[in-house]
């Protein structure tokens, strides 16, 4: 299937315009697919890239929590704490099924038309946004559970 067909229904390339989406799909890219278990970012790893889920589902772990913090489909975005920090991975992504993934690094950005990449840029600090609001409700949710269990 060609990468225009399997983009065009991700929610980052909406803002894209027609022209711009083909630009993109038949830009040299890093198109990387994964098999169900493989690991696609390990935690504690010195790597810098970033990867946008293209097809498929994963799951976010970390060391000595023993549970999936989160799963992640087609549109979403991970490894973007360490392509900005350049610090090491903070977890590990595991394919949970067959997935594809376009890999994203400094050499791809510097390949991309300013546009593109502000609209990609754009489209990660919007998810940013949004993950940074989820985790201030759930920390809400903790302190009020929290509080109500230390005054009984």
């Amino acid at each position: 299937m060609a990468l225009y067909e399997m983009i065009k229904d991700i929610e980052m390339f909406q803002n894209f315009t027609e022209e711009e989406r083909r630009t993109f799909s038949e830009m040299e890219h890093s198109m990387l697919g994964f098999n169900e278990g493989d690991v696609i970012i390990k935690e504690g790893d010195q790597c810098s890239s970033l990867f946008l889920l293209v097809t498929g589902k994963v799951k976010i772990t970390k060391e000595g929590v023993g549970n999936v913090l989160s799963e992640l489909k087609p549109g979403d975005i991970f490894g973007e704490m360490s392509f900005f920090t350049k610090k090491p991975r903070h977890s590990s992504v595991i394919a949970a099924e067959r997935v594809m993934t376009i890999k994203m690094n400094d050499s791809f950005f510097r390949k991309v038309t300013p546009e593109i990449r502000d609209k990609i840029k754009n489209y990660i600090i919007e998810r940013l946004i949004s993950r940074l609001d989820t985790m201030n409700e759930s920390l809400i949710k903790i302190a009020r559970y929290a509080k109500g269990n230390i005054l009984m």
